[in-house]
């Protein structure tokens, strides 16, 4: 993969439950990224120290409608461990009600 198309590699990060600190995250991305290429944008545009990639390919989902079969892309699961734990708070996930004046 060219340097240029390496920092667009589309990456999605899925959230943990607790506020703990993390010492493990998990992405969502395209099926021909390289645990390199993963390692690589996560140190370039995020700023994290990766200690070691694992990933996984996943088969889309398959659904018949109508007569038709409907299938959701094929992407690439990864498990990423830092050597620094992230320390999140309670600002970085998304709020489930609003407050009223």
């Amino acid at each position: 993969m060219g340097i240029s198309s390496l920092l667009d590699l589309p990456i999605q990060l899925l959230m943990p439950s607790s506020l703990s600190p993390i010492r493990e995250i998990s992405l969502k991305t395209i099926p021909h990224a390289s645990k390199i290429d993963i390692k690589n944008v996560l140190e370039a545009r995020y700023g994290f120290e990766v200690e070691k990639v694992n990933t996984l390919n996943m088969k889309g989902k398959k659904k018949n409608r109508g007569g038709w079969v409907i299938a959701k892309p094929n992407y690439k699961k990864a498990y990423v461990t830092l050597k620094r734990p992230l320390s999140t708070s309670q600002d970085l996930l998304p709020q489930s009600s609003m407050i009223k004046d």
